[in-house]
């Protein structure tokens, strides 16, 4: 990928969705929970017009940095004349619903309690159990010169609210692209079509009726070029949903093409460690020379755990291939015989108690895992993919409803990467002004394997991360354990 050229994978036949690349943007990442929802709240704060959100999950009782709640934050949009448009993902049949505003009698009685005034609707997930609108994003003044937008993968948790460097207890790590100039229509585009065409339950009408929750028009203006940067949105969505009838996948088709056109790095953040095409693009890629390095929880949700040792017990006997994820896990575990590719977790350790267990004449430590839950690649230090979808079939073959950001231009892709290595390596910032992508991915990939050697020989983990073995991930617990010396 030249400094100056568009990749390949900017090509737009019909397999790669509505929307074009759009040039002349200014993106500006956003990393970990506290700083994102402060430019979240000053966002809102500043809106002149229209106040639009796509929630999927949501601690009801989630506040901004400075204590605000989400609700009073809406309630003080509204006053003062902006429109404010919430949807809702609503799907009762979820295998977890604790964080979804369901729209159902006790939350009605919530908003009429607060004499909530701003519109909202939420959009089904119909007979299918395990489907869920996914996508997380934000938009402030559509149609308006001076729009912006957010999207990215974090949910409205107060786990999310996150330093960077998470120092401060049990954090999640995640990620947001603030984004201004053209491509600010497509997100306000894609959030007209979900709105008007919810698939709406008769148990959750629109909000609080619907005169006021009424459809949309079409937006007509979008932002005026306000950089140089080109982006492209990309989505997941299940067949027949909106209108498009085959479904969509140019999330997972931006994926296959940037591993393809790789020829240096690939680094990528996601909850989920691999779909199985993907984990292939990687083995190609590593055949090539590209240096890969993969972060994932180090702790992950139980269902890896389960379908791990589902598929290691299928494969005792030679048959995990008979198993959904046999392939992903046997790919991953492949991966672990190059020495270009680093699993790794994030974690912290401090000096424990005196008294605590721990080796004769080491000092006590106590270990705690970071979650990651952003879901980000960065490929050759110059293309980015950042947005609500996990590194996994569901969010990748037309299930799950997905919106990414495509981001091209090293001037953008690259800052980023450097980032994120010195945030998980505990380096200065300014320290990595010179390093290029090569240079950052294998400073982060010595200091996780160093890191996993000090925790084997009972030390603390390096930095902010450790290496894994991808042979074994999801069935064994964390190397950190509850306490380790």
């Amino acid at each position: 990928m030249d400094d100056d050229a568009t990749p390949e994978i900017a090509a737009t036949p019909a397999s790669l969705g509505p929307y074009p690349p759009r040039p002349g943007n200014l993106v500006t990442p956003w990393i970990d929970g506290v700083p994102f929802y402060q430019r979240l709240a000053a966002a809102l704060r500043a809106a002149r017009s229209r106040v639009w959100a796509v929630v999927s999950f949501i601690q009801p009782s989630f506040r901004f940095p400075d204590g605000t709640s989400w609700w009073d934050m809406l309630d003080e949009c509204h006053a003062r004349g902006v429109d404010v448009r919430v949807l809702f993902w609503r799907n009762p049949r979820f295998f977890k619903t604790a964080h979804v505003f369901l729209g159902g009698p006790s939350d009605r009685e919530f908003l009429a309690r607060r004499g909530a005034a701003w519109a909202a609707r939420w959009d089904s997930s119909g007979d299918d159990a395990a489907h869920c609108h996914h996508q997380k994003a934000f938009v402030v003044d559509a149609d308006e010169p001076g729009a912006l937008a957010f999207v990215g993968g974090m949910v409205l948790s107060s786990a999310t609210l996150a330093h960077p460097g998470h120092r401060h207890g049990l954090e999640k790590h995640d990620a947001m692209l603030e984004l201004r100039g053209p491509v600010v229509a497509d997100v306000g585009g894609n959030f007209v079509q979900r709105w008007n065409l919810a698939r709406i339950d008769v148990e959750a009408p629109a909000w609080p009726d619907e005169l006021r929750a009424g459809p949309l028009p079409a937006l007509v203006r979008a932002p005026a070029a306000c950089g140089e940067v080109v982006v492209q949105l990309c989505r997941t969505l299940t067949s027949g949903l909106y209108g498009v009838t085959e479904g969509e996948a140019t999330i997972l088709e931006h994926y296959r093409r940037a591993f393809a056109a790789a020829r240096r790095t690939i680094y990528i953040e996601n909850q989920h460690a691999g779909e199985a095409s993907l984990l292939a693009g990687l083995a190609a890629a590593l055949a090539r020379g590209v240096r890969v390095v993969m972060v994932v929880p180090g702790d992950p949700m139980p269902a890896i755990y389960r379908a791990s040792a589902e598929v290691a017990a299928l494969a005792r006997s030679g048959r995990a291939d008979e198993h959904r994820y046999g392939p992903v896990f046997q790919r991953l575990a492949a991966l672990a015989s190059d020495p270009n590719f680093t699993l790794a977790a994030l974690a912290r350790s401090e000096p424990g108690e005196p008294g605590e267990p721990g080796e004769p004449g080491q000092p006590p430590w106590r270990h705690r895992e970071i979650y990651n839950h952003a879901k980000l690649c960065v490929v050759d230090g110059a293309w980015m993919t950042l947005g609500s979808a996990n590194f996994v079939d569901l969010s990748l073959h037309r299930d799950h409803t997905e919106l990414n950001a495509s981001v091209w231009g090293r001037d953008t892709c690259l800052p980023l990467l450097r980032r994120l290595v010195a945030e998980h390596t505990d380096e200065r910032l300014d320290d990595l002004d010179d390093l290029d992508d090569l240079a950052a991915l294998a400073a982060l990939a010595a200091l996780a394997r160093a890191s996993r050697a000090s925790l084997l020989a009972g030390g603390p983990v390096l930095g902010g991360c450790y290496a894994l073995d991808p042979a074994r991930y999801g069935q064994d617990p964390p190397l950190t354990g509850p306490v380790r010396s």
